[in-house]
């Protein structure tokens, strides 16, 4: 089983060198990685057409499509049966893709599965770590102590997220007028709506820098980026956010779909898959 991993980049050349690096030494499944530069104007490209391993493909947009559109073009000329759409600010650890797929696999009304990580909120934090040791370190450290266990969550963030096709089958691809942000609050919510889960694997530790590409990027073209988005999902889900507000649709344990259920009170060190 293969599986495609979809990243989009904008004027994230350090961090994009430093991802694949880890991506293609850590990663041990069969694989293949599409990276959709979104016409960048720092040195990615320079970079990305000096790139000759056979396991990248990669896409060079002559205008920025924003994000959503740019992972469903990467999503569309994926034929792997597996799916991973990640920032390229994320570093993974040594067999990161199985223990994912081993959430999604046993857990079938589950569509999405997302890592824990330093920097991110929700139940996807990963609390206080040890100063020292790394990622490989504390990640072997989780990975023993909640072995394949999951539980489930009302949103997970964006920065690395694993599906199967039957995502864009059941809900459709993702919404390109969230050109930068809301997205995984948007499939977050479809996905709720449409009567599956999201879930957490408390096994897995990333490291996620957290807008990498932000800070090379020219701030008011960002800005107004993030506003679209956020404008156009506030506008979306008027309905859903006046009824129950944004504690409720994300934060709480109370369920809001009919036939979902609620959700366990969240605790860092102890629990087991829902």
């Amino acid at each position: 089983m293969k599986t495609g991993i979809i990243i989009v980049n904008y004027n994230s050349r350090p961090y994009l060198e430093t991802c694949l690096t880890a991506l293609l030494l850590k990663t041990t499944t069969p694989f293949e990685v599409i990276i959709v530069d979104n016409a960048s104007t720092d040195d990615s490209l320079s970079y990305l057409k000096e790139l000759t391993d056979p396991r990248l493909q990669i896409i060079l947009n002559p205008t920025n499509k924003g994000f959503a559109a740019a992972c469903n073009q990467g999503l569309k000329i994926s034929d792997s049966d597996l799916v991973v759409t990640m920032n390229p600010d994320v570093i993974v650890p040594h067999n990161w893709l199985p223990r994912l797929a081993w959430h999604l696999k046993q857990n079938k009304k589950t569509l999405i599965v997302g890592p824990k990580s330093k920097g991110i909120g929700g139940r996807q934090w990963a609390g206080p770590l040890p100063a020292s040791g790394g990622l490989e370190s504390a990640d072997k450290k989780i990975s023993r102590l909640y072995r394949r266990r999951s539980e489930r969550t009302k949103f997970l963030i964006g920065c690395l997220l694993l599906f199967d096709r039957r995502l864009p089958e059941t809900i459709g691809y993702f919404d390109e007028q969230l050109t930068l942000g809301a997205d995984d609050f948007d499939l977050s919510l479809r996905v709720r709506k449409a009567g599956y889960e999201l879930r957490v694997a408390k096994d897995l530790l990333v490291h996620h820098r957290i807008h990498g590409s932000f800070y090379r990027s020219n701030p008011q073209v960002t800005k107004e980026m993030e506003q679209k988005s956020y404008e156009h999902f506030q506008r979306k889900w008027k309905q859903e956010l006046k009824t129950y507000g944004w504690d409720r649709l994300f934060h709480d344990c109370l369920p809001v779909f009919p036939g979902e259920k609620p959700f366990k009170p969240y605790t860092l060190m102890r629990g087991s898959a829902q």
